[in-house]
């Protein structure tokens, strides 16, 4: 998904950034278990799944083998990327498909397949920086879903005062030894609970926490009008 700080039309960029990301693999761990886990008891048998900012496929790759009969299907707004998803998930063949969406245009659900189980998305949707934005996208990705359907967002959480803030980055240095940078701009978890309420979600929680990443989301109602 392209915005100012990052150029996903290169697939010089791409590489770098699935490398980085390659890297992180031991910290992504858990985020990816707790991903799982909720799925297990969320969709059955033959759901269809979508991750959303897909980027080289590493979350549909765990999904896929966590799942044996789930078809996932992969959107990125970086060919780039989504090549390195099929190269990656070739052995999958027929239970997984790609699309090409950028979240930041209007319309991008348009050409995307709809009454979905779920949606999983990880680190990609805060690229959009405002709220208004990542409102519209929570409110596509509902239209997406099927009524009982349910969104997973691993993401970025800002802590919700300057204070939190800071007692994290206290902590931090008592556990690294150095007073590390917090990701950029994104979303409070209170905030992320009221996007998600607009766009109609219900069941809203956070399922899972760590620092300020979390996994977020909820589950499209089963009556539109209640």
């Amino acid at each position: 998904m392209p915005d100012v700080e990052h150029e996903w039309s290169s697939k010089e960029y791409a590489q770098e950034w699935a490398a980085k990301d390659k890297a992180r693999a031991a910290e992504r761990e858990a985020q990816l278990q707790a991903a799982v886990k909720w799925l297990s008891v969320s969709v059955e048998g033959r759901a269809r799944v979508m991750d959303l900012g897909s980027g080289s496929g590493t979350v549909a790759q765990r999904l896929l083998a966590s799942f044996p009969e789930m078809e996932v299907i992969c959107v990125d707004a970086s060919e780039p990327m989504l090549a390195m998803a099929r190269e990656r998930l070739a052995m999958f063949a027929q239970r997984v498909s790609f699309f090409q969406s950028d979240l930041s245009q209007q319309g991008w659900t348009a050409a995307l397949p709809k009454e979905l189980d779920a949606v999983v998305s990880a680190r990609a949707i805060h690229n959009l920086r405002k709220l208004k934005p990542i409102e519209k996208v929570y409110c596509g990705v509902c239209d997406l879903l099927r009524p009982g359907g349910v969104f997973f967002n691993i993401e970025r959480v800002n802590f919700s005062t300057p204070t939190l803030r800071n007692y994290y980055r206290q902590l931090r240095k008592s556990e690294t030894g150095r007073l590390s940078q917090l990701d950029g701009p994104a979303p409070s978890l209170l905030q992320q609970f009221h996007l998600l309420k607009r766009a109609r979600f219900r069941h809203i929680d956070c399922f899972w926490r760590e620092g300020n990443t979390a996994i977020v989301g909820g589950f499209k109602k089963l009556d539109p009008s209640s």
